[in-house]
């Protein structure tokens, strides 16, 4: 009876191991962002963009530094001085399709809101920033240090 018990503890840590080892992936993703204020009657929204160089967590398939990319948004917004104290937010999706749909149905929403006006950013005016990523217990590889010869290198004594 006390050996089922630690059989099924044991089964129990196992599965919570194999669960908490998720896998992160380097893959495209397409994303776009919305500015809005709450003191404000306007808000942004960019353009879809494609990132190259987006990590992904596979298990719960969720946007790794999704915070920075928001950061980027609220910055950039802040530096044209139209809107300070903004809430950003990026919607992001795997599929193109997936995400043009969804930037449809916002832009609907705020269209049909007669209390908010919704601007576009123009395109190219703004363009998220992939941050570089290294995984937990890989090293960063530092630059290659090259040594400088000198032309007529003075002797010892």
């Amino acid at each position: 009876m006390m050996l089922k018990r630690w059989d099924a503890v044991a089964f129990a840590f196992l599965c919570m191991s194999v669960s908490l080892c998720a896998k992160v992936e380097r893959t495209t993703v397409y994303m776009f962002g919305f500015s809005a204020s709450f003191t404000d009657s306007v808000a942004y929204i960019t353009d879809v963009q494609r990132v190259d160089s987006a990590y992904i967590d596979t298990k719960t398939d969720f946007l790794l530094d999704r915070v920075v990319y928001s950061d980027q948004l609220q910055v950039f917004m802040e530096s044209l001085n139209v809107m300070k104290d903004c809430t950003c937010a990026v919607l992001f999706s795997t599929k193109k399709s997936k995400l043009e749909e969804e930037y449809k149905r916002l832009r609907k929403r705020y269209q049909e809101d007669g209390g908010i006006v919704l601007k576009d950013l123009a395109a190219g005016q703004f363009k998220f920033q992939a941050p570089s990523y290294i995984p937990a217990g890989a090293k960063e590889e530092a630059p290659e240090e090259t040594e400088q010869k000198s032309e007529n290198p003075e002797k010892e004594e």
